[in-house]
């Protein structure tokens, strides 16, 4: 089979088909539930919100397409197999069949009550669900296609500058997000901070309200110290350095064995945006979709970091490390 076909096997049909098992076993169950049935389980295990059995069929289905829809895209998305893509298209199956098992096993536990007061806990199924579900989802990984090696430089196609013995050379770049990703933040740290305060001020005491906004202002302190770098090259090596100078980034010239520019989309080689981990080895600064600086270093594994320019960073670090070799 080839590598696009288990793509779309792993992480769309078999979540589909899953999730709509699930969906027809739910539908056998309704004539013999009580009214309301039971749609959510306290801490105690006793059930303490009541409702419609439709809505948890509906959970299912939105949320098992809305996840099958992602992985569609990812999984059409031109580049390399990576184990950030393997990743996200292996949960896909992993998600339905957890909520498959919590969706079925809710209503097929309440079959034949008179009150769903009386249903039993659901521990018991989310154990099961997420057992069984870390199975397929392990089964689907290895279903996959491997991770696409990461290529070979070669060092004639590495750019590089006539940089003399005694000059010297500075190259600096300003990282932050793509303009959609920072309306996005903005939009979403703003309901989350507003509404969030009106809900703990409306429902909470004084002192928590102040706790909450305190530990909101520190999470947003921290997450925007990530969001924007000031990225350098000269002849120590490479330094990454957020806002705060915290986290930092450095790569010393004698640890360069090369650089080079490349084109990264995020979601595929990344699984995402921000501080990333990307497979064996590789840890990125991801920010952008596009042109993307990759340094490699001696000591294993390599850096990427989304900047425009890229190329003249790779070419003077390139040249930096030929001359003191």
């Amino acid at each position: 089979m080839k590598p696009h076909a288990r793509m779309l096997v792993a992480g769309v049909i078999v979540p589909l088909i899953i999730a709509a098992a699930a969906a027809v076993t739910m539908l056998f169950t309704l004539p013999s539930l009580p009214d309301p049935v039971a749609v959510h389980w306290g801490p105690s295990g006793a059930p303490d919100n009541f409702g419609s059995p439709v809505s948890f069929i509906v959970v299912i289905l939105v949320a098992v397409l809305a996840y099958c829809a992602f992985a569609l895209v990812i999984s059409r998305a031109a580049g390399p197999q990576t184990a950030n893509l393997r990743a996200l298209l292996a949960i896909s199956p992993f998600l339905a069949t957890v909520l498959g098992v919590l969706g079925a096993g809710s209503l097929i536990i309440q079959q034949g009550l008179a009150d769903a007061h009386d249903a039993p806990s659901i521990l018991p199924l989310v154990i099961i669900g997420f057992v069984v579900g870390l199975v397929v989802g392990v089964a689907a990984w290895f279903f996959l296609p491997a991770s696409t090696p990461v290529p070979v430089v070669d060092e004639a196609e590495l750019p590089l500058l006539d940089l003399g013995a005694d000059e010297r050379a500075t190259w600096i770049q300003r990282v932050e997000p793509a303009r959609w990703l920072g309306i996005l933040l903005v939009a979403v740290g703003a309901i989350v901070v507003v509404g969030g305060s009106l809900a703990v001020w409306v429902s909470a005491p004084t002192s928590t309200f102040v706790g909450y906004l305190v530990t909101m202002g520190v999470l947003v302190v921290l997450v925007t110290s990530t969001l924007f770098w000031t990225v350098r090259v000269d002849a120590r090596g490479f330094a990454a350095r957020s806002p705060l100078g915290f986290p930092r980034f450095t790569v010393p010239l004698a640890d360069v064995e090369s650089a080079t520019t490349i084109e990264l989309n995020p979601a595929t080689g990344f699984g995402g945006w921000g501080l990333r981990w990307g497979g064996p080895g590789r840890f990125g600064i991801i920010l952008n979709s596009g042109e993307a600086l990759e340094i490699r270093k001696k000591s294993g594994g390599s850096l990427v970091v989304t900047t425009a320019q890229s190329r003249q960073g790779a070419a003077l670090l390139n040249s930096l490390v030929r001359r003191v070799e």
